[in-house]
């Protein structure tokens, strides 16, 4: 074979491998989870920034709201702030204002604050927009494995697995620790308890459920994550309909134990 040959074959392979939808998947959720950290971060600076003109303030959450808002103490209004966060918490918070001995802020201190809280406004929408938009990739690409768990978690299985043709191959005994793998190195190490869970714990099935029933659920679960993440690469056939019907029968069974 000659040397153009081969450059053409590995083109094409590279290109089918890019042009996998679970690629943009994994991409969406790792850009999901730098985009909760970044907002978690500029919460926590603003709510301390905030504090320096309000410091009987002691919610972190309406902190960040107060300071997008007004900027400062002086400038709340009753109406806003009820509308917001209710009138018992605009209650409270005026009364607080009123006694405290905050250092004042002039207008530039204002606007910089006001700035960088509407920034971190500006990432949580950011988040809501890649949410949405990794429903309607799970809705086609993992169909299966959303129908089970959520659009969500579903994405987070596939980032955590490495690809959906990863988790299609994984047996359903690590399906059910994916995403624990510290406590269960921790455990072959130290002796310590074998997790029962990993990310399949968002589901509303283990979440949910009394926690000495949580191991059978996760397993149960994770078995029928094995066949969806298999169908949904392999076949593409929608089967979770029926997946879902025997997980009911089996969860019926446990939590009747």
């Amino acid at each position: 074979m000659k040397r153009e040959e081969y450059f053409s074959k590995t083109r094409a392979g590279l290109k089918k491998a890019f042009a996998q939808k679970d690629l943009l998947v994994m991409q969406a959720v790792r850009a999901l989870d730098d985009l909760e950290s970044a907002k978690s971060l500029l919460d926590e600076r603003t709510a301390e920034w905030m504090k320096i003109n309000f410091p009987e303030l002691d919610d972190p959450a309406l902190a960040c709201t107060l300071a997008a808002e007004f900027g400062d103490k002086e400038d709340l209004d009753f109406n806003r702030i009820a509308e917001l966060a209710g009138e018992e918490k605009a209650t409270q918070t005026l009364a607080k204002a009123k006694d405290s001995f905050g250092a004042a802020f002039d207008l530039n201190d204002k606007k910089a604050l006001m700035a960088l809280a509407k920034r971190s406004a500006e990432l949580e929408e950011a988040r809501k927009e890649l949410e949405g938009y990794l429903e309607q990739q799970a809705a086609t690409t993992l169909k299966n494995i959303a129908h089970l768990t959520d659009p969500l978690t579903a994405s987070r299985l596939v980032a955590r697995a490495g690809g959906l043709e990863r988790l299609a191959k994984m047996p359903a005994s690590t399906i059910q620790v994916l995403g624990a793998e510290r406590a269960l190195f921790k455990h072959l190490r130290k002796g310590t308890s074998c997790p029962k869970h990993g990310i399949i714990f968002q589901t509303s099935f283990v979440r949910g459920a009394a926690p000495e029933k949580r191991g059978k659920i996760a397993r149960a679960l994770a078995a029928k994550l094995a066949i969806a993440a298999k169908a949904d690469f392999y076949s593409h056939e929608f089967i979770a309909p029926k997946l879902k019907a025997s997980l009911d029968e089996r969860l019926k069974e446990i939590r009747g134990k």
